[in-house]
């Protein structure tokens, strides 16, 4: 690997017992973990002045790299980026009416358009955008990751512009567009005959076997790292941090990565302080949500973090989400409680439903793991998890594009005829009350 011998703008230190890498490069010579301790979780810290950083906000970005300066790339040449990370953030009025008519409360509700991002199109992709410029930087050409789809669609993109072999593992029932993508890419696809625990155990194997740096999962310093540039973005945008933070939630980036932004910024605004998470789980695979709920009933016993339960081969209709064995859940967890937060479940039935509603009201067309988001603010207000006056976002992390056979499903409006006297113009308002319905019976 290229190798710079003192560099200033960044170090890595270990989350549990404080030990400083001054790298990347040494981050990857070490096997992605603390040579002291043995810990995965290192977090990365900059010396700048985040006073910069407010200047920044006050200009209009075209990816996450306008936010250089806080990322852990040296030089801008190394850059690989499909203008990813500027995500609109969109006011929905229409979940707003909602609540008000329902509930009698005035809400603020935004959705964070990543279905927008460059490159696939969903969360994934600043990720990948971040991962594939260091393994350019650091001259890293192997990588192995174990993925449900998304993360890997990502990355096989991102890493095949950087020149980066990307060998892939996934789960036997994988989304086959995802599959056909990267294998598009010339990425090599492993299809395990298994769930995802099976391909991450096999995925570690060849990572051994190989001496091949594998993905360390939602707690990657540069997955962290690029997801934390939402907080940024929320900032600039909206002015402030949402009140409620609500996603789809199969291992938990996302609220991590927002912890980690605020926590970044706190020297230069000492009042910020992290949304209220609520992460939402399908029913179909929801070991998350059953381990809250078992800790909840039994109000947090010591050491409740750590006792969740393994789903083997979950049968559910978001491959996406299909994690049955949430290794990250007693950091996560942890997280969601010292905010007041909360997991919560929606029904798989109600999917195509929430996709249609959402298309109809907002004209976007979300994908599955989106749908589960929305679906998760209908059962947060259900639950009174939402308060009056407060402002909430939903993550918006995908779109239709990554499963046609969800978007297949929500054909409506098709009617067959065999002649022109069976055909009659239609009232579009008239699918409304329809569509509300699917949504809001038995929630």
């Amino acid at each position: 690997m290229l190798r710079l011998k003192i560099q200033y703008k960044y170090k890595m230190k270990c989350v549990d017992c404080g030990h400083v890498t001054p790298d990347f490069w040494t981050w990857f010579d070490q096997n992605q973990m603390c040579p002291k301790c043995g810990s995965k979780h290192s977090e990365v810290w900059y010396r700048r002045n985040y006073n910069k950083l407010q200047r920044l906000m006050k200009s209009t970005p075209d990816s996450l790299w306008h936010y250089f300066p806080f990322l852990p790339l040296l030089r801008k040449r190394h850059i690989i980026s499909k203008y990813e990370g500027a995500a609109p953030i969109e006011r929905w009025s229409f979940l707003e009416a909602f609540a008000k008519e329902k509930y009698n409360l005035n809400l603020e509700v935004f959705a964070y358009r990543n279905d927008l991002n460059g490159g696939t199109g969903t969360f994934k992709d600043i990720a990948a955008s971040l991962a594939a410029s260091i393994f350019k930087e650091i001259g890293l050409k192997q990588y192995c990751i174990a993925s449900t789809g998304n993360s890997a669609t990502a990355y096989a993109r991102y890493l095949s512009e950087a020149d980066v072999n990307c060998s892939v593992f996934m789960p036997e029932d994988v989304i086959r567009t995802s599959e056909a993508t990267i294998s598009s890419y010339g990425q090599q696809v492993f299809k395990v005959l298994g769930d995802y625990a099976k391909a991450k155990e096999i995925a570690a194997g060849y990572a051994k076997s190989y001496n091949i740096p594998m993905s360390t999962g939602n707690i990657d310093p540069i997955r962290i790292e690029a997801k934390k540039t939402m907080v940024f973005e929320m900032l600039r945008q909206n002015g402030k941090l949402p009140d409620v933070y609500i996603q789809a939630i199969s291992g938990g980036t996302g609220p991590l990565a927002i912890d980690k932004g605020v926590r970044e910024l706190h020297e230069i605004m000492p009042d910020l302080k992290n949304p209220r998470f609520i992460m939402v789980q399908a029913d179909g695979c929801d070991p998350m949500v059953q381990a809250w709920e078992k800790s909840e009933a039994a109000d947090f016993p010591e050491g409740w973090e750590k006792d969740f339960p393994i789903i083997n081969n979950p049968k559910t209709a978001v491959p996406t989400l299909a994690t049955g064995n949430p290794a990250t859940y007693p950091i996560i967890a942890k997280l969601v409680k010292s905010t007041n937060g909360a997991f919560i479940r929606m029904k798989e039935s109600k999917l195509v439903s929430v996709g249609k509603l959402i298309a109809y009201e907002q004209k976007v067309i979300p994908g599955p793991a989106s749908a589960v988001c929305v679906a998760g603010f209908f059962n947060a207000l259900e639950k009174g998890l939402i308060k009056n006056g407060e402002s909430v976002m939903v993550n918006i992390g995908e779109g239709a594009n990554r499963a046609p056979l969800f978007l297949e499903q929500m054909i409506y409006t098709t009617r067959e005829v065999e002649n022109v006297e069976q055909c009659e113009p239609h009232e579009i308002n008239g699918f409304k009350e329809e569509l509300w319905e699917e949504v809001t019976a038995n929630v």
